[in-house]
């Protein structure tokens, strides 16, 4: 690799960058993000997705970037002048990485503050969801107020109908057959505000528009998000004990990455491509019993 490429990070609070603060979030957040690569990288030399002595080289190169990447980062991330650093630092890969975190987040007065909403409202082409589900039956993003989250959800809905987009969610789910258990034993604000996006999705389906809801089997502990293959909001998680004493990942920050040549996104693409393939990935409509579920527990 020869190439002399850009990493710029900032992390944001209220839509405006703050250089120099936070500064052990963010060794977090790249730490995290490197394993996250690393581990998409991995996953595809072991899938065979990569062939040939040069592509092979040029992947463990890579690997040992992010590695480098990712320890520099701690140390980096202890000094003053922590933003020019990185920037100077990390000429690894062409992506611009923002992230905010989910506590900022739910004090935003407006959907024009979130970096998120932001993204959906730029979409030309499609948008591709890997949402996730946990053992307790709960969204990780749970603790998101639900106004945030409507703002996220209907940002989505808006660009299918003005602009005629591409939209596919795929929610992983400890058991496919009862995917939406939430519902069953009564839900969060929040909850409630994805159970009439998912009755909304299935409606629009049904009405003609490139809308669809799957759900899947759990296979990767990521939920993210593809926007045009050239933006990937990347959602970190964190274990926290619940009230029965479990641990259970719950949302800590979104990460969003615009990496407009896809040499970050073609991986996650890659993991996208994979539950689309697989026997137990199925698809739901207005007809199917968990909409019916859904749309009673709404009360609809």
């Amino acid at each position: 690799m020869t190439r002399r490429l850009r990493w710029k990070i900032e992390i944001e609070r209220g839509g405006g960058a703050v250089p120099g603060k936070k500064t052990g979030q963010l060794a977090l957040v790249v730490l995290t993000l490197s394993s996250a690569v690393a581990g998409a990288i991995l996953g595809a030399v072991v899938q065979n997705e990569i062939t040939g002595p040069r592509r092979l080289e040029d992947m463990a190169v890579m690997l040992l970037c992010l590695t480098v990447i990712g320890l520099a980062a701690a140390v980096v991330a202890m000094s003053r002048s922590t933003q020019q650093s990185v920037e100077d630092l990390f000429q690894v890969l062409d992506i611009t990485v923002r992230c905010q975190m989910l506590k900022d987040v739910n004090e935003y007065r407006s959907p024009g503050d979130d970096l998120v909403v932001r993204a959906f409202q730029e979409a030309q082409r499609e948008i591709l969801v890997l949402d996730r589900v946990t053992e307790s039956g709960v969204r990780p993003d749970i603790a998101m107020q639900s106004n945030v989250m409507a703002w996220h959800l209907d940002a989505i809905l808006d660009r299918v109908e003005k602009a005629g987009i591409r939209y596919r969610r795929y929610c992983q789910v400890p058991d496919t057959e009862s995917p939406f258990a939430f519902a069953e034993a009564g839900s969060s604000q929040s909850e409630s505000t994805f159970a009439r996006h998912c009755v909304r999705m299935c409606e629009m389906h049904s009405a003609g528009r490139d809308v669809s809801l799957r759900v899947t089997p759990t296979s990767f502990p990521y939920k993210f998000l593809i926007i045009d293959r050239k933006v990937l909001i990347l959602q970190l998680q964190e274990l926290c004990e619940t009230d029965d004493n479990e641990r259970e990942p719950r949302t800590m920050c979104e990460l969003v990455i615009s990496d407009p040549r896809g040499q970050l996104i073609q991986h996650f693409l890659g993991m996208w491509v994979q539950l689309e393939g697989h026997h137990r990935t199925r698809s739901l409509d207005a007809r199917s019993a968990e909409m019916t579920m859904l749309r009673s527990s709404l009360g609809r």
